[in-house]
């Protein structure tokens, strides 16, 4: 025997009902084609062949009835938990839509900073040439003026050395 009770299903296959062969040949064979309809006979070969499948039943319908009555609460718990799921999942669509919009404002407001920053590289540029430019003019002025200078400093000294 197993647990509960249960026996396995190779020991009552096995199971012989007449051990002596001599005996078989003698009764005739419990088949239902060669039963004769309306014979007591042939339903109680018929009751003898459904016996070994009758302790089966009478461990299946007390599991078959616990199974009914458990039925409907399950399906409650089980539509329960599906409409949980079907709520999360939409809650998950939802933030994903929401992400997505998150990131294409994102990639916009990134594609207006990345115009910003080129523009203001191309002023910078710009102001570095013109900076350089200025820079050039000061220094040929000062150049210039330098040489002026000399020029005054020189006709000072001549005109006082001359007075």
């Amino acid at each position: 025997m197993s647990a509960g009770g249960i026996r396995p299903c190779h020991a009552l296959m096995t199971k012989k009902l007449n051990p002596d062969p001599a005996s078989e040949a003698t009764q005739p064979p419990l088949s239902l084609e060669k039963a004769e309809k309306g014979s007591h006979r042939s339903m109680w070969e018929l009751l003898l062949q459904l016996r070994v499948v009758l302790p089966y039943l009478a461990r299946l319908v007390p599991l078959l009835d616990r199974g009914i009555l458990k039925a409907g609460p399950d399906l409650t718990e089980f539509n329960k938990g599906f409409a949980t799921m079907q709520t999360s999942s939409r809650d998950l669509e939802v933030q994903a839509r929401n992400q997505a919009l998150q990131l294409e404002r994102i990639e916009q407001q990134m594609g207006r900073l990345r115009v910003v920053h080129e523009s203001s590289i191309e002023e910078s540029r710009k102001l570095v040439a013109e900076i350089s430019a200025l820079r050039r003019v000061f220094l040929t002025m000062s150049i210039v003026m330098a040489v002026l200078l000399g020029a005054t400093v020189g006709m000072v000294a001549y005109l006082i050395v001359r007075s």
